[in-house]
Formats: C-alpha cells, sequence, structure tokens
C-alpha cells in the first residue's frame, strides 16, 4: 500500500504550463486564467498569505495576458515567465 496521494486533475497540465521549454499556446493561456479566476473565487488558502504587492503583481499579470488574448498577440519572453511565477504560487509545496 502506498501512502501517495493521487495527484489532482489540475496539477498536470499546470505542470506542463510552468514547463520553460513548453511553448504556451492560447488555449493554455484561456484554461490557466479560468483556473485562476476560479481559485480567486474559491479564496484559495495558496493565496491567501499573499501580501498585498503580490497579489496587485498577480493581478496585473493576469490582466495583462488576458489583453494579449483579446489583441491576439503572443507573450513576450518576460510576460511569459510573469504568467509562469503566477501559475506556480498555485501548486501545493512539496
Amino acid at each position: 500500500m502506498s501512502n501517495q496521494q493521487p495527484t489532482p486533475p489540475f496539477e498536470q497540465p499546470l505542470r506542463r504550463l510552468l514547463d520553460p521549454s513548453y511553448p504556451l499556446c492560447r488555449e493554455d493561456v484561456l484554461w490557466a486564467l479560468g483556473f485562476i479566476k476560479k481559485k480567486v473565487a474559491d479564496r484559495a488558502p495558496e493565496w491567501s498569505g499573499l501580501d498585498r504587492p503580490q497579489l496587485l503583481a498577480h493581478f496585473a499579470c493576469f490582466a495583462d495576458m488576458a489583453l494579449l488574448l483579446l489583441y491576439r498577440r503572443s507573450p513576450s519572453g518576460q510576460e511569459t515567465a510573469c504568467f509562469r511565477t503566477m501559475l506556480s504560487e498555485l501548486l501545493p509545496r512539496d
């Protein structure tokens, strides 16, 4: 009997998006934005301890990615790095 807990279904796509060698596509960004929106609405414990500057930085990153989708522009390296940093905070700490 293994005491390893099953991986939650959201972790696999989230871990894939965090891989720097994986290029983000529109569908990935849409999925991630929806996932973030749901986590915030559910008052995700992963973000409850963040201070105000971190939350504002996450909001700015979220808004930038949403605007990129509206204008159908690919994210820059800096925008992708910001997005991946924000997403990494949604994974459980090992």
